[in-house]
């Protein structure tokens, strides 16, 4: 689960989830209002984790499995990044570069 860099609170599930959508704004922590962001290399992680996910679609397409079943796979993969990012990333006290 996300933890605050500052003061290792630990996020609930609810205040986590935002991050998953708003991965380039910072949160602040309930605990003790410091602003929050990914860590540079849990934005990598998530850059592969999609880049991965879009070789499969354009894989899947390539064996002629139908579009709709191409869809729903795509679907899914977006719903599990989103519901699953509060326990896969990682907190830092400031934004950190890319690269």
């Amino acid at each position: 689960m996300l933890t605050c860099a500052n003061c290792q609170y630990e996020f609930k599930y609810k205040e986590a989830l935002p991050f998953s959508w708003k991965s380039r704004v910072g949160h602040q922590c309930p605990s003790c209002g410091e602003t929050q962001y990914y860590t540079a290399s849990s934005r990598k992680r998530s850059f592969n984790i999609t880049i991965v996910a879009f070789i499969v679609i354009v894989f899947l397409n390539a064996v002629d499995v139908p579009f709709m079943w191409i869809v729903a796979l795509a679907g899914i993969i977006i719903a599990a990044m989103i519901l699953l990012s509060p326990f896969i990333y990682k907190l830092s006290n400031e934004e950190e570069p890319m690269w």
